[in-house]
């Protein structure tokens, strides 16, 4: 191969012009012979040359592209030049890679915006919830919730007992009647009136809508809200009292349930 390329550049030994200056060889026949045998030695061998793993050959971490155009990767960059054989799929796969550049950087537009306007409807619901709890503590339209039993989670509508609930996360004391007490209960009778008087007033506030009146005072020394919870102009506390589950209250000392 070397004695090739040296024929090829012309620097033969003792190749010399009839005046001893130096002189660019004539090929001879010997020569073309054996620039035809090289170039068919090279067709055969190319199939086998493009069958053979390069990457076993070369350090670890450099990867080489061949023959579809050339290109080195290696752990910190990557370098290719188009062409070779297969420099016309280079441009179509370039053409694929931007296009699903645009239709990622479209989608992404798209979620963005999707996510945009959701959090906007978030916003407007708990807004628009705020009003309207804002609204029914004032004494103002009448309001409505799904109330569960409160349990370890934030408590947003919930009864904690007879005569205290929590309504869109504002805690309220029911100002004109006083229930037997679940947290904890002082006998097994009040903790059984306690647990009737919860379920019977978390079932007339589930109901329907209802008003919150205010009194004079608006919160008690445990910041609750204090109101009376009325339905049609019948207070749902005197409901209570009727069924034996609730006792008048105006303030002052509370008498025990055992």
């Amino acid at each position: 191969m070397f004695d090739f390329m040296r024929l090829l550049g012309g620097d033969r030994a003792g190749a010399t012009r009839r005046g001893g200056a130096a002189r660019r060889p004539v090929p001879g026949v010997l020569l073309q012979l054996r620039l035809v045998f090289y170039g068919v030695l090279l067709g055969l061998m190319m199939p086998v040359i493009r069958q053979i793993d390069w990457s076993a050959l070369v350090p670890p971490g450099l990867k080489i592209e061949w023959p579809t155009g050339f290109g080195i990767a290696w752990p910190a960059g990557h370098f290719r030049v188009p062409g070779g054989w297969g420099w016309a799929d280079d441009g179509g796969k370039a053409e694929a890679s931007s296009a699903a550049a645009a239709a990622g950087a479209a989608a992404n537009a798209g979620g963005a915006t999707a996510a945009t306007g959701t959090l906007a409807t978030a916003a407007g619901i708990a807004s628009a919830a705020s009003t309207a709890a804002a609204s029914a503590l004032s004494g103002g339209k009448p309001v409505s919730a799904r109330f569960t039993i409160c349990g370890h989670a934030k408590r947003i509508d919930c009864m904690v007992d007879g005569d205290t609930f929590w309504m869109a996360g504002t805690k309220i004391r029911i100002a004109d009647i006083d229930t037997p007490e679940t947290h904890p209960p002082r006998c097994a009778r009040e903790a059984r009136l306690g647990k009737a008087a919860t379920l019977k007033m978390q079932a007339m506030l589930n109901a329907g809508p209802f008003t919150l009146t205010p009194i004079k005072r608006d919160v008690d020394r445990y910041g609750r809200k204090l109101r009376i919870v009325e339905r049609g102009g019948v207070s749902l506390g005197a409901v209570l009292v009727r069924h034996g589950l609730a006792r008048h209250y105006g303030g002052g000392k509370r008498s025990p349930w055992c």
